[in-house]
């Protein structure tokens, strides 16, 4: 029931939104002027989408259910590969995941894991950033794209091209709606439609 009202909520909201498309025209930054928009500071936050993988051997496509708080997440994934559901916990030095049979399993990293259960290769840790249309910490990215507003449409950042390929506006900020990221032969496409925002 909780979940369906939070769907139910996601889906007015995201309903209203407007979609901003890629501009024909980008530069190129090599240090951070990425338009925040308090995005940076937004620490809580749900969204809910599609996720579609590829590696060139197998693919596969699910629905996914992040949330985001400032110690900790959790990802459901939804059908990935004919399973029926899965869901990821991180806390500050433990990741785990819980099969549909209620079976717990631990690694060292969430994209451990994901590769563990589903033979996927999901940048965990950087997409709770990137998804937000930020570079995440740590590694300098490569290559940023922005446009005349500086919001993000590509960076190479820890071996991945995250390219942003609409977003949307939703609560005066403007968040990611499509998002493709590759990594040799690895492809993820995401569709973020669903988007509720806290502080």
């Amino acid at each position: 029931m909780k979940l369906l009202t939070i769907c139910i909520t996601l889906f007015l909201l995201g309903g209203c939104a407007a979609v901003i498309q890629a501009p024909d025209t980008l530069h190129t930054t090599t240090h951070s002027k990425v338009r925040n928009q308090n995005l940076a500071y937004l620490k809580d936050f749900e969204v809910i989408g599609k996720i579609g993988f590829s590696d060139g051997k197998q693919g596969g496509n699910a629905s996914v259910v992040w949330e985001q708080h400032p110690q900790s997440y959790q990802i459901r994934l939804y059908g990935p590969l004919g399973s029926q559901a899965i869901q990821i916990k991180g806390e500050p030095n433990r990741v785990s995941l819980t099969k549909t049979d209620g079976k717990i399993i631990t690694a060292n990293t969430p994209e451990a894991l994901v590769h563990q259960e589903l033979g996927w290769v999901i940048p965990v840790s950087g997409l709770r950033y990137w998804l937000r249309g930020l570079p995440a910490p740590g590694t300098a990215p490569k290559k940023m794209l922005l446009d005349g507003s500086n919001r993000l449409w590509q960076i190479d950042q820890q071996g991945w091209k995250i390219q942003y390929q609409a977003y949307k506006s939703i609560e005066g900020r403007d968040v990611p709606y499509k998002l493709l990221l590759t990594n040799g032969s690895i492809r993820l496409k995401f569709i973020f439609d669903r988007w509720s925002l806290g502080e």
